[in-house]
Order: C-alpha cells, then structure tokens, then sequence
C-alpha cells in the first residue's frame, strides 16, 4: 500500500494470507507511527488531536475481499476530508 489522499499519506503491506496489516501514517508530513492490526477484527484505527488536524483514520475490510479506509480529518487551514476509500 502507497496511498495519498489530502493531508494522509499511507504506506505498508497487508498479508493476503492473514490479513495481517503493518502501516505507518503521515498527516501533514508528521509521522504518526505504525499502525499493526488485523483486517478480519474490525481493523486498525488511529484518532489525532493536534493544533493543526483533528479526526481519524481507519483500515477495513469490506466485500470480504477489499480494503478500505475511511479518513475524518478536520484540518485548521484545509477544511474537512470524510471519505472512504478503497485501497485494494
């Protein structure tokens, strides 16, 4: 996974096996860290409250077979993204 979408960029892999996933995420250009999880429970989330950005961002799984992210970030000087995305 390479992904940029806005303020968000997103890189890792999933394990197509396990659907074990390890990604790091970027707002902004700030390093959130890594984000490790399993997309058959629910998947990962990570919630940022900062001077500039608030919100947050989740890995899915959706139709059993896609992921997804879905991104609500309100950033001070950009306005709001609210999407959901699919990744692969």
């Amino acid at each position: 996974i390479d992904f940029s979408f806005g303020p968000l960029h997103v890189k890792g892999y999933v394990n197509p096996q396990t659907l074990g996933l390890t990604v790091t995420v970027d707002i902004l250009g700030i390093n959130l860290g890594t984000l490790r999880g399993n997309l058959k429970n629910s998947g990962p989330t990570i919630k940022v409250s900062l001077f500039v950005v608030k919100g947050e961002v989740k890995l899915y799984l959706k139709n059993t077979n896609e992921v997804w992210i879905r991104l609500h970030l309100e950033v001070t000087f950009d306005g709001t993204f609210d999407e959901d995305v699919k990744l692969l």
